[in-house]
Protein backbone atom coordinates (compact mmCIF):
# COMPACT_ATOMS: atom_id res chain seq x y z
CA UNK A 1 0.00 0.00 0.00
CA UNK A 2 2.80 2.38 0.80
CA UNK A 3 4.18 1.84 -2.70
CA UNK A 4 0.80 2.72 -4.23
CA UNK A 5 0.43 5.77 -1.97
CA UNK A 6 3.86 7.03 -2.99
CA UNK A 7 3.07 6.39 -6.66
CA UNK A 8 -0.18 8.37 -6.64
CA UNK A 9 1.20 11.15 -4.43
CA UNK A 10 4.31 11.50 -6.60
CA UNK A 11 2.29 11.67 -9.80
CA UNK A 12 -0.02 14.37 -8.43
CA UNK A 13 2.78 16.34 -6.77
CA UNK A 14 5.14 16.38 -9.77
CA UNK A 15 2.32 17.19 -12.19
CA UNK A 16 1.24 20.07 -9.95
CA UNK A 17 4.79 21.46 -9.85
CA UNK A 18 5.03 21.32 -13.64
CA UNK A 19 1.65 23.05 -13.93
CA UNK A 20 2.73 25.80 -11.51
CA UNK A 21 5.87 26.40 -13.57
CA UNK A 22 3.91 26.52 -16.83
CA UNK A 23 1.28 28.89 -15.44
CA UNK A 24 3.80 31.28 -13.91
CA UNK A 25 6.20 31.30 -16.85
CA UNK A 26 3.72 31.37 -19.72
CA UNK A 27 0.50 32.85 -18.41
CA UNK A 28 1.83 35.18 -15.69
CA UNK A 29 5.39 36.19 -16.47
CA UNK A 30 4.50 36.46 -20.15
CA UNK A 31 2.07 39.27 -19.37
CA UNK A 32 4.51 40.76 -16.86
CA UNK A 33 7.31 40.92 -19.43
CA UNK A 34 4.90 42.45 -21.92
CA UNK A 35 4.01 45.17 -19.43
CA UNK A 36 7.66 45.69 -18.48
CA UNK A 37 8.68 46.07 -22.12
CA UNK A 38 5.90 48.60 -22.58
CA UNK A 39 7.10 50.56 -19.55
CA UNK A 40 10.73 50.38 -20.71
CA UNK A 41 9.66 51.75 -24.08
CA UNK A 42 8.01 54.64 -22.26
CA UNK A 43 10.84 55.12 -19.75
CA UNK A 44 14.08 53.56 -21.07
CA UNK A 45 16.06 55.07 -18.19
CA UNK A 46 14.48 52.74 -15.59
CA UNK A 47 17.26 50.57 -14.14
CA UNK A 48 17.51 46.82 -14.77
CA UNK A 49 17.66 46.17 -11.02
CA UNK A 50 14.33 47.91 -10.58
CA UNK A 51 12.78 45.67 -13.24
CA UNK A 52 14.26 42.45 -11.81
CA UNK A 53 13.00 43.29 -8.33
CA UNK A 54 9.54 43.85 -9.76
CA UNK A 55 9.60 40.39 -11.42
CA UNK A 56 10.72 38.72 -8.18
CA UNK A 57 7.81 40.31 -6.32
CA UNK A 58 5.28 39.27 -8.97
CA UNK A 59 6.04 35.53 -8.59
CA UNK A 60 4.73 35.05 -5.00
CA UNK A 61 1.65 37.11 -5.85
CA UNK A 62 1.00 34.78 -8.78
CA UNK A 63 1.43 31.64 -6.65
CA UNK A 64 -1.80 32.30 -4.73
CA UNK A 65 -3.72 31.77 -7.98
CA UNK A 66 -1.40 29.30 -9.68
CA UNK A 67 -1.18 26.65 -6.94
CA UNK A 68 -4.92 25.73 -6.65
CA UNK A 69 -5.35 25.77 -10.41
CA UNK A 70 -2.20 23.65 -10.90
CA UNK A 71 -3.28 21.16 -8.24
CA UNK A 72 -6.64 20.71 -9.95
CA UNK A 73 -4.93 20.19 -13.31
CA UNK A 74 -2.57 17.62 -11.78
CA UNK A 75 -5.45 15.60 -10.29
CA UNK A 76 -7.42 15.60 -13.54
CA UNK A 77 -4.38 14.46 -15.52
CA UNK A 78 -3.28 11.81 -13.01
CA UNK A 79 -6.66 10.21 -12.39
CA UNK A 80 -7.65 10.55 -16.02
CA UNK A 81 -4.54 8.55 -16.95
CA UNK A 82 -5.19 5.96 -14.22
CA UNK A 83 -8.72 5.51 -15.49
CA UNK A 84 -7.69 5.34 -19.16
CA UNK A 85 -5.04 2.69 -18.41
CA UNK A 86 -7.51 0.66 -16.29
CA UNK A 87 -5.24 1.07 -13.26
CA UNK A 88 -8.13 2.49 -11.31
CA UNK A 89 -10.24 -0.60 -12.10
CA UNK A 90 -7.39 -2.83 -10.92
CA UNK A 91 -7.18 -0.99 -7.61
CA UNK A 92 -10.91 -1.37 -7.06
CA UNK A 93 -10.76 -5.08 -7.93
CA UNK A 94 -8.01 -5.44 -5.32
CA UNK A 95 -10.56 -4.37 -2.72
CA UNK A 96 -9.45 -0.76 -2.26
CA UNK A 97 -12.17 1.77 -1.55
CA UNK A 98 -12.29 5.18 -3.16
CA UNK A 99 -11.45 6.77 0.16
CA UNK A 100 -8.34 4.63 0.55
CA UNK A 101 -7.19 5.26 -3.02
CA UNK A 102 -7.54 9.02 -2.56
CA UNK A 103 -5.75 9.15 0.80
CA UNK A 104 -2.39 10.25 -0.72
CA UNK A 105 -4.26 12.92 -2.70
CA UNK A 106 -5.71 14.25 0.55
CA UNK A 107 -2.21 14.44 2.05
CA UNK A 108 -0.89 16.35 -0.99
CA UNK A 109 -3.97 18.62 -0.86
CA UNK A 110 -3.25 19.45 2.78
CA UNK A 111 0.35 20.24 1.88
CA UNK A 112 -0.62 22.60 -0.93
CA UNK A 113 -3.33 24.17 1.26
CA UNK A 114 -0.64 24.92 3.84
CA UNK A 115 1.59 26.45 1.18
CA UNK A 116 -1.35 28.51 -0.13
CA UNK A 117 -2.17 29.69 3.39
CA UNK A 118 1.44 30.80 3.92
CA UNK A 119 1.52 32.57 0.54
CA UNK A 120 -1.91 34.23 0.91
CA UNK A 121 -1.59 35.24 4.55
CA UNK A 122 2.05 36.33 4.71
CA UNK A 123 4.01 36.38 1.46
CA UNK A 124 1.56 38.04 -0.94
CA UNK A 125 0.67 41.03 1.31
CA UNK A 126 4.37 41.64 1.95
CA UNK A 127 5.15 41.45 -1.77
CA UNK A 128 2.34 43.87 -2.66
CA UNK A 129 3.52 46.30 0.03
CA UNK A 130 7.07 46.06 -1.33
CA UNK A 131 5.78 46.80 -4.84
CA UNK A 132 4.02 49.91 -3.56
CA UNK A 133 7.27 50.83 -1.81
CA UNK A 134 9.01 50.62 -5.17
CA UNK A 135 6.74 53.42 -6.33
CA UNK A 136 8.03 55.50 -3.43
CA UNK A 137 11.59 54.85 -4.55
CA UNK A 138 10.59 55.91 -8.07
CA UNK A 139 9.15 59.10 -6.61
CA UNK A 140 12.38 59.72 -4.68
CA UNK A 141 14.34 59.26 -7.87
CA UNK A 142 11.92 61.56 -9.64
CA UNK A 143 12.97 64.31 -7.24
CA UNK A 144 16.50 63.99 -8.60
CA UNK A 145 15.59 63.17 -12.21
CA UNK A 146 12.07 64.54 -12.81
CA UNK A 147 12.14 63.71 -16.53
CA UNK A 148 12.10 60.02 -15.56
CA UNK A 149 8.41 60.35 -14.73
CA UNK A 150 7.36 61.29 -18.25
CA UNK A 151 7.02 58.70 -21.05
CA UNK A 152 7.87 59.56 -24.62
CA UNK A 153 4.86 60.30 -26.84
CA UNK A 154 2.41 58.43 -24.61
CA UNK A 155 -0.31 59.65 -22.28
CA UNK A 156 0.94 59.87 -18.70
CA UNK A 157 -1.66 59.72 -15.92
CA UNK A 158 0.60 59.36 -12.87
CA UNK A 159 0.27 63.06 -12.03
CA UNK A 160 -2.69 63.40 -9.66
CA UNK A 161 -5.68 64.91 -11.51
CA UNK A 162 -3.59 65.57 -14.63
CA UNK A 163 -3.06 63.97 -18.04
CA UNK A 164 0.14 64.76 -19.96
CA UNK A 165 1.26 63.99 -23.50
CA UNK A 166 4.61 65.17 -24.87
CA UNK A 167 7.71 64.21 -26.82
CA UNK A 168 10.96 63.94 -24.87
CA UNK A 169 13.92 65.53 -26.59
CA UNK A 170 17.24 66.63 -25.04
CA UNK A 171 15.76 66.77 -21.55
CA UNK A 172 12.82 68.93 -22.66
CA UNK A 173 9.16 68.11 -23.22
CA UNK A 174 8.23 69.13 -26.76
CA UNK A 175 4.65 69.69 -27.95
CA UNK A 176 3.27 69.47 -24.41
CA UNK A 177 -0.45 68.84 -23.95
CA UNK A 178 -1.64 69.13 -20.34
CA UNK A 179 -5.19 68.52 -19.06
CA UNK A 180 -6.22 69.23 -15.47
CA UNK A 181 -9.15 67.11 -14.28
CA UNK A 182 -11.65 67.26 -11.44
CA UNK A 183 -13.92 64.23 -10.96
CA UNK A 184 -12.99 63.08 -14.48
CA UNK A 185 -14.15 66.42 -15.93
CA UNK A 186 -11.58 68.65 -17.74
CA UNK A 187 -11.12 71.99 -15.99
CA UNK A 188 -8.17 73.37 -17.98
CA UNK A 189 -6.22 72.47 -21.11
CA UNK A 190 -2.75 73.82 -21.86
CA UNK A 191 -0.85 73.31 -25.12
CA UNK A 192 2.78 74.48 -25.07
CA UNK A 193 5.57 74.46 -27.63
CA UNK A 194 7.94 73.08 -25.00
CA UNK A 195 8.29 72.70 -21.25
CA UNK A 196 11.15 72.21 -18.83
CA UNK A 197 10.66 70.07 -15.74
CA UNK A 198 12.01 70.94 -12.31
CA UNK A 199 11.30 70.02 -8.71
CA UNK A 200 11.04 72.61 -5.95
CA UNK A 201 12.11 70.81 -2.80
CA UNK A 202 12.88 73.88 -0.68
CA UNK A 203 9.37 75.29 -0.68
CA UNK A 204 6.84 74.64 2.09
CA UNK A 205 4.89 72.39 -0.27
CA UNK A 206 7.38 70.70 -2.64
CA UNK A 207 6.12 70.65 -6.21
CA UNK A 208 6.88 69.21 -9.59
CA UNK A 209 6.81 72.26 -11.87
CA UNK A 210 6.40 72.49 -15.64
CA UNK A 211 7.85 75.73 -17.02
CA UNK A 212 6.03 76.12 -20.35
CA UNK A 213 6.79 78.34 -23.35
CA UNK A 214 4.32 79.61 -25.98
CA UNK A 215 1.25 78.42 -24.13
CA UNK A 216 -2.31 78.20 -25.42
CA UNK A 217 -4.60 77.91 -22.39
CA UNK A 218 -8.30 77.15 -22.04
CA UNK A 219 -9.95 77.24 -18.57
CA UNK A 220 -13.50 76.12 -17.78
CA UNK A 221 -15.84 78.93 -16.75
CA UNK A 222 -18.24 79.03 -13.82
CA UNK A 223 -21.29 78.10 -15.88
CA UNK A 224 -21.90 75.56 -18.63
CA UNK A 225 -19.69 72.79 -19.90
CA UNK A 226 -16.04 73.15 -20.81
CA UNK A 227 -16.49 73.93 -24.50
CA UNK A 228 -19.26 76.49 -23.93
CA UNK A 229 -17.72 78.37 -21.01
CA UNK A 230 -13.98 78.41 -21.80
CA UNK A 231 -12.09 81.09 -23.72
CA UNK A 232 -8.64 80.61 -25.28
CA UNK A 233 -5.74 82.59 -23.81
CA UNK A 234 -2.22 82.83 -25.27
CA UNK A 235 0.79 83.35 -22.99
CA UNK A 236 4.45 83.59 -23.86
CA UNK A 237 5.27 81.55 -20.77
CA UNK A 238 3.53 79.92 -17.86
CA UNK A 239 4.05 77.36 -15.10
CA UNK A 240 1.98 74.46 -13.77
CA UNK A 241 2.80 72.77 -10.49
CA UNK A 242 1.73 69.48 -8.90
CA UNK A 243 2.34 68.77 -5.23
CA UNK A 244 4.77 65.93 -4.58
CA UNK A 245 2.87 65.23 -1.37
CA UNK A 246 -0.07 64.18 -3.52
CA UNK A 247 2.08 61.37 -4.89
CA UNK A 248 2.91 60.23 -1.37
CA UNK A 249 -0.69 60.47 -0.23
CA UNK A 250 -1.86 58.44 -3.21
CA UNK A 251 0.79 55.80 -2.55
CA UNK A 252 0.01 55.64 1.17
CA UNK A 253 -3.64 55.04 0.32
CA UNK A 254 -2.58 52.23 -2.01
CA UNK A 255 -0.46 50.61 0.72
CA UNK A 256 -3.44 50.75 3.09
CA UNK A 257 -5.65 48.85 0.65
CA UNK A 258 -7.03 45.63 2.22
CA UNK A 259 -5.03 43.30 -0.06
CA UNK A 260 -1.75 44.96 1.01
CA UNK A 261 -2.36 44.77 4.77
CA UNK A 262 -0.67 42.13 6.93
CA UNK A 263 -2.75 39.41 8.55
CA UNK A 264 -2.49 40.86 12.06
CA UNK A 265 -3.51 44.34 10.90
CA UNK A 266 -6.27 42.86 8.78
CA UNK A 267 -7.79 41.07 11.78
CA UNK A 268 -7.55 44.22 13.90
CA UNK A 269 -9.12 46.45 11.25
CA UNK A 270 -11.91 43.97 10.52
CA UNK A 271 -12.98 44.26 14.19
CA UNK A 272 -12.35 48.00 14.62
CA UNK A 273 -15.70 49.67 15.52
CA UNK A 274 -14.20 53.09 14.80
CA UNK A 275 -13.97 52.44 11.05
CA UNK A 276 -16.78 53.14 8.63
CA UNK A 277 -18.95 50.14 7.88
CA UNK A 278 -17.84 50.10 4.22
CA UNK A 279 -14.15 50.07 5.11
CA UNK A 280 -14.63 47.48 7.85
CA UNK A 281 -16.58 45.27 5.44
CA UNK A 282 -13.73 45.50 2.90
CA UNK A 283 -11.21 44.30 5.47
CA UNK A 284 -13.48 41.45 6.57
CA UNK A 285 -13.98 40.40 2.96
CA UNK A 286 -10.26 40.41 2.25
CA UNK A 287 -9.66 38.29 5.36
CA UNK A 288 -12.24 35.74 4.18
CA UNK A 289 -10.80 35.75 0.64
CA UNK A 290 -7.34 34.83 1.89
CA UNK A 291 -8.63 31.86 3.87
CA UNK A 292 -11.03 30.82 1.08
CA UNK A 293 -8.15 30.70 -1.40
CA UNK A 294 -6.11 28.69 1.08
CA UNK A 295 -8.67 25.87 1.33
CA UNK A 296 -9.51 25.89 -2.39
CA UNK A 297 -6.95 23.11 -2.92
CA UNK A 298 -9.10 20.79 -0.80
CA UNK A 299 -12.21 21.81 -2.73
CA UNK A 300 -10.53 21.33 -6.11
CA UNK A 301 -9.12 17.98 -4.99
CA UNK A 302 -12.53 16.69 -4.00
CA UNK A 303 -14.14 17.66 -7.30
CA UNK A 304 -11.09 16.82 -9.43
CA UNK A 305 -10.87 13.12 -8.57
CA UNK A 306 -14.35 12.05 -9.82
CA UNK A 307 -14.07 14.35 -12.84
CA UNK A 308 -10.66 12.94 -13.76
CA UNK A 309 -11.88 9.33 -13.49
CA UNK A 310 -15.16 9.78 -15.33
CA UNK A 311 -13.55 11.81 -18.13
CA UNK A 312 -11.25 8.84 -18.96
CA UNK A 313 -9.00 10.97 -21.11
CA UNK A 314 -5.27 10.49 -21.44
CA UNK A 315 -4.69 13.74 -23.33
CA UNK A 316 -3.25 16.56 -21.24
CA UNK A 317 -5.17 19.13 -23.28
CA UNK A 318 -8.54 17.78 -22.15
CA UNK A 319 -7.52 17.88 -18.49
CA UNK A 320 -6.14 21.37 -18.84
CA UNK A 321 -9.30 22.67 -20.51
CA UNK A 322 -11.53 21.02 -17.91
CA UNK A 323 -9.50 22.48 -15.06
CA UNK A 324 -9.60 25.88 -16.78
CA UNK A 325 -13.41 25.79 -16.89
CA UNK A 326 -13.68 24.84 -13.21
CA UNK A 327 -11.09 27.39 -12.05
CA UNK A 328 -12.60 30.22 -14.11
CA UNK A 329 -16.07 29.44 -12.72
CA UNK A 330 -14.67 29.46 -9.19
CA UNK A 331 -12.81 32.75 -9.60
CA UNK A 332 -15.72 34.45 -11.39
CA UNK A 333 -18.02 33.68 -8.46
CA UNK A 334 -15.35 34.89 -6.06
CA UNK A 335 -14.86 38.10 -8.03
CA UNK A 336 -18.60 38.78 -8.02
CA UNK A 337 -18.52 38.53 -4.22
CA UNK A 338 -15.55 40.93 -4.06
CA UNK A 339 -17.37 43.50 -6.18
CA UNK A 340 -19.73 44.13 -3.25
CA UNK A 341 -17.01 43.90 -0.60
CA UNK A 342 -17.92 47.31 0.86
CA UNK A 343 -21.65 46.47 1.18
CA UNK A 344 -21.78 45.27 4.77
CA UNK A 345 -25.53 44.60 4.59
CA UNK A 346 -24.88 41.92 1.92
CA UNK A 347 -22.37 40.05 4.14
CA UNK A 348 -19.62 39.94 1.48
CA UNK A 349 -17.24 38.19 3.91
CA UNK A 350 -19.63 35.24 3.82
CA UNK A 351 -20.37 35.44 0.09
CA UNK A 352 -16.72 34.70 -0.76
CA UNK A 353 -17.21 31.24 0.76
CA UNK A 354 -20.08 30.41 -1.63
CA UNK A 355 -17.80 29.04 -4.42
CA UNK A 356 -16.05 26.72 -1.95
CA UNK A 357 -19.37 25.52 -0.52
CA UNK A 358 -20.90 24.91 -3.95
CA UNK A 359 -17.91 23.07 -5.37
CA UNK A 360 -17.39 21.15 -2.13
CA UNK A 361 -21.02 19.97 -2.15
CA UNK A 362 -20.76 19.05 -5.84
CA UNK A 363 -17.50 17.18 -5.21
CA UNK A 364 -18.96 15.22 -2.28
CA UNK A 365 -21.99 14.23 -4.36
CA UNK A 366 -19.87 13.09 -7.32
CA UNK A 367 -17.39 11.32 -5.05
CA UNK A 368 -20.10 9.35 -3.21
CA UNK A 369 -21.69 8.25 -6.49
CA UNK A 370 -18.30 7.12 -7.77
CA UNK A 371 -17.54 5.27 -4.52
CA UNK A 372 -20.74 3.20 -4.86
CA UNK A 373 -19.83 1.91 -8.32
Amino acid sequence: MRLLDRYIARQVFISALYAVAVIIIILVLGNVFKEILRQLAKRPDISLGFVLKFIVLVIPISLSLAIPFSFLTAILLTFGRLSADSEFVSMRMAGLSMWRICLPVAVVALFFSGVCAWVNLSVTPAAKTAMEGMKNSLINRMKREPMLLFPNQQVMSELPDHLVFARKEDGILKGLQLIRMEDNVPMAIAVAREARVRVELDSENPELVLDMSDVNLMVKGDEGNFMDSSQPVFMASGAAGVSIEDFKARNERAIEQPDNVSLRSLIQKSKDPGLDSEIRASYRTELSVRFAFSVSCLTFGLIGVPLGITAQRRESTAGFILSMIIAVSYYVMLTIAKIVQDREELYPHLLVWVPNILFFALGISMFLKLAKK
